[in-house]
């Protein structure tokens, strides 16, 4: 079963809008994969944490969903490859498979990093970014962290739950 840790950087205490940086390392059955630049003591910048988090949510629960295919993470996290087959989810950190596991393993150790991630940093969120998006309605709105991780939480739940293989 993969491990997903999720780490803040340090002295981020003015961040209200929920773009802390940090790292995201995985540790396979065989292998692993971190976000940390070996050039540099603290591992460097690292990733976004919570635009990273939320796209591997719904990469992810997507890809449990359609129970086959492959997801590759956008270049705002670590680049991770998901490969849903036979009931089998590969995970791949370039091109190196570093996990072979259950999909409801995955998904279970998935979600317990991302309810640990949201359980330390969420609360200290208290307003939206600076950037915005287009809406489902067409509109545009300004990014709020505190609605969009909540919301690919429960979509993550939900896809979770439903898998039968």
């Amino acid at each position: 079963m993969p491990e997903f840790l999720y780490s803040a950087l340090d002295d981020q205490d003015d961040v209200l809008d929920g773009m802390f940086q940090g790292h995201l390392d995985v540790k396979g059955s065989s292998g692993s994969a971190t976000s940390r630049n070996p050039r540099h003591a603290d591992g460097g910048m690292g990733i976004i944490l919570f635009p990273a988090l939320v796209d591997l949510l719904d990469g992810v629960s997507q890809l449990l969903r359609r129970e086959r295919g492959t997801f590759k993470c956008s270049g705002i996290g670590l680049p991770l490859k998901f490969k849903l087959k036979d009931g089998r989810m590969t995970i791949s950190h370039r091109w190196t498979v570093i996990d072979e596991s259950s999909p409801q393993s995955t998904a279970t150790a998935l979600w317990t990093a991302a309810q640990q991630l949201a359980g330390s940093l969420l609360d200290r969120v208290t307003e939206p970014t600076h950037y915005t998006e287009t809406a489902p309605d067409g509109t545009d709105r300004y990014i709020d962290f505190r609605v969009q991780v909540k919301e690919s939480l429960t979509r993550f739940e939900e896809s979770k739950a439903q898998i039968t293989y």
